[in-house]
This record gives structure tokens, sequence and C-alpha cells, in this order.
């Protein structure tokens, strides 16, 4: 498939996943104003909750169908969805801060998701980690471009897993506490947070040095 196409790709679907983030954000806002809680609250009532599960499951269906029209192999639509993950997830903050002056800073507390259980965070922390998704994304586009795709290998996944098993462990370790007695005294671990990006981007080291090890072991035809 030619750069341009790719590239085209990659384009229109950032623009879906921050008009989705936007829209995402007013939905929110809409639903604070209809079931008040306060912002940044560590628990929503129950008939929150349930519509706010939903909501979560929805977005992540509609973000895996666009990804899967946006390539045409599995390591492509792979990294689309993760591509437009993490910028719908920066524009749903963006969109909140515009629309709703909320979060006051980069790192007020949120409860960032919530299946299957309450993560939670300072906003900074996902944003990070979409950066990561954004950027991973856009490499592995690069590299199929340049006609050496990155190769999803043992290590490669591995690396992925761990480090969503640490960051996921970031966000939900103190999770009880939050939701029993609320933000105060509880610290984020920005090392756990700084691990799983090592990890994670050790992974691409991984998958990088393969791919050039399997195209030097390749006979010429």
């Amino acid at each position: 498939m030619q750069a341009r196409t790719l590239w085209l790709r990659l384009a229109w679907l950032g623009l879906y996943a921050v008009a989705m983030g936007l829209l995402e954000a007013i939905c929110v806002i809409y639903l604070r104003r209809l079931l008040p809680i306060e912002t940044g609250a560590p628990a929503a009532p129950l008939e929150r909750l349930r519509l706010e599960l939903i909501r979560e499951a929805a977005t992540l269906v509609m973000l895996g169908a666009v990804a899967w029209l946006a390539a045409d192999s599995f390591r492509l639509r792979t990294g689309c969805f993760f591509y437009a993950f993490g910028l719908w997830d920066i524009f749903y903050y963006v969109g909140l801060a515009w629309l709703a002056g909320w979060p006051a800073s980069i790192v007020t507390w949120d409860c960032l998701f919530l299946i299957p259980v309450p993560w939670y965070g300072p906003v900074l922390a996902p944003v990070l980690i979409s950066v990561y998704f954004i950027g991973g994304c856009v490499w592995l586009h690069a590299c199929a471009i340049q006609g050496r795709p990155l190769r999803f290998s043992p290590g490669f996944i591995t690396a992925q897993l761990l480090a969503f098993l640490i960051w996921y462990f970031s966000f939900v370790k103190d999770s009880e506490r939050i939701r029993t007695h609320g933000y105060d005294g509880v610290g984020y671990s920005w090392l756990l947070l700084g691990t799983g990006l090592l990890v994670g981007l050790g992974g691409f080291f991984l998958a990088r040095r393969d791919t050039s090890a399997g195209r030097a072991e390749s006979p010429e035809v």
C-alpha cells in the first residue's frame, strides 16, 4: 500500500478520535448536570455508575470498529486502535478543560475508568500513556511504509502486556481506600508509570531488533 494512503487513513482516524473525545466530554458534562456529583469525586451514584459503564464499553467498541476499518492487517489494526484510544483520551480532557474548566491542573485526580474496577490517578498519567500509544502506532506505520513491518514477537507482546499490568496496578492499588475515604493522603506512583513506559519501549526495541535480524537472515531471491 502506498505511503500516502496509509498516512491519509491515519489522519482521518485521528480526526475521528479527536471529534469523539470532544463529543464524549460534552456528554459527560451533560451527565454531571443531569445527575449532579462533585467534579472529580471518587465515587458516583449507582444510577450514573451504570450509565458510565455502558458509555465506556460503547467507547471501546466504537474505537475498535473504526480501527478495524482503518487498516488491513492485524498489526496495523492493533496499532490504530491504540492510536485512536490515545487521541480520544487526550482530547476528552482537552474538551472538559475547554468547556467545563476542569481539571484545574494536569495533576488533578480523576476516576479514569470503571472496567472491571474503578481506576484512579492524576490526569497527566493516562495522558502520558496515550502519548506512548500514539507514538507506537506512528512507528508501526513508518516501519510498514519502509517495507520493514514491525514484528509482533513473543518478547514484544510480553513487554506490552507487562507494561499494561504495571499501569493497571498503579491505577487500582488504592481503589478501595479512595472510594471509602477520598483522595486525601493518597499518592500516585510515578515510578510505576515510568517503569511501565520503559518496559513498553523495551518491547519496541526488541521487536525492531528481531525484525532487522529476520531480514538479515532471509536469503536473497
